[in-house]
């Protein structure tokens, strides 16, 4: 296949087939021919991006192109030799698509996503204009200490009669997920908290305890930490998210726009044996 003349081998698909599998295990399951197509697309998708770059004379700085391969393994420092070895592929072949997925983004971040510029005033305006997506519904904080046996949430009582903060005593002594934390489950909207402890903590103010309380889960102890009723986001508080979706919304809508320009300029020949390898037709696909 060529790319704007520019040549894409067979054996240049096949790594980029062999290196999906780094990030997508699933990859040997499904419709292989339409995953095939699709990676093909993104690989003359990345080409045409690539060829951008060059007209464009943006090339990745020498610190870009160091950290790019440790930031594409899916384990710090992790040691990429092995695993290519497994699939096949050569660590030149893994370096250079990774630098040019850098690259890639690069050009997309300068050509397009420099361009957008969203004032105050546009922020301020959606956020007016949106105020019912603003109201936060009523929450909860507290700290949870479980335990399946009665003497282990006996001896925890003891030592809370003691005078001993509840998350020493819920670190030490819990069997809930919120363990590590002191027991702190964070702020938790009501309606995913139990029926049941909802009533034990309703009757608490904050620092206050509830329990032990026993269920099919063993015996719990509460203790409120905070309580939110239903609330209006206030603008200084809502400003910056709704600056970043609003920053990735346009950003998506003139990286569509400027690529599919791209596209349609680009001249994209697809030859039989390349043709049946990603799926297809040859006798009608271009």
């Amino acid at each position: 296949a060529t790319v704007n003349g520019e040549p894409l081998s067979l054996e240049e698909f096949d790594n980029e087939f062999r290196l999906m599998t780094i990030h997508y295990s699933a990859v040997s399951g499904g419709d292989m021919r339409t995953i095939k197509r699709r990676l093909f697309e993104q690989v003359v998708d990345r080409r045409i991006l690539l060829q951008a770059a060059r007209k464009a004379d943006i090339r990745l700085t020498e610190a870009e192109a160091q950290s790019a391969p440790r930031q594409a393994l899916p384990g710090q420092g992790q040691d990429p030799r092995p695993l290519l070895k497994g699939l096949g592929v050569s660590e030149d072949a893994w370096r250079r698509k990774i630098l040019q997925e850098r690259l890639a983004r690069k050009v997309v971040d300068l050509s397009v996503n420099s361009q957008v510029d969203l004032s105050d005033q546009e922020v301020e305006d959606y956020y007016w204009s949106h105020l019912r997506d603003q109201w936060r519904p009523a929450t909860l904080r507290a700290r949870h200490l479980v335990t399946r046996k009665k003497s282990e949430m006996d001896q925890a009582l003891r030592e809370l009669a003691r005078g001993e903060d509840f998350a020493k005593v819920a670190s030490a002594h819990s069997e809930g997920m919120e363990r590590d934390k002191g027991g702190d489950w964070g702020d938790l909207d009501l309606d995913r908290i139990l029926p049941a402890y909802q009533k034990a903590l309703s009757r608490l103010k904050p620092g206050g305890i509830a329990g032990p309380l026993k269920d099919n889960f063993g015996y719990h102890l509460f203790q409120l930490v905070d309580r939110q009723p239903v609330r209006m986001t206030p603008f200084p508080e809502a400003r910056e998210g709704i600056r970043d979706s609003l920053r990735k919304e346009e950003e998506d809508l003139r990286f569509d726009q400027w690529m599919a320009e791209l596209k349609r300029r680009a001249t994209v020949r697809v030859n039989r044996d390349m043709a049946l390898t990603v799926g297809l037709d040859p006798d009608r696909d271009p």
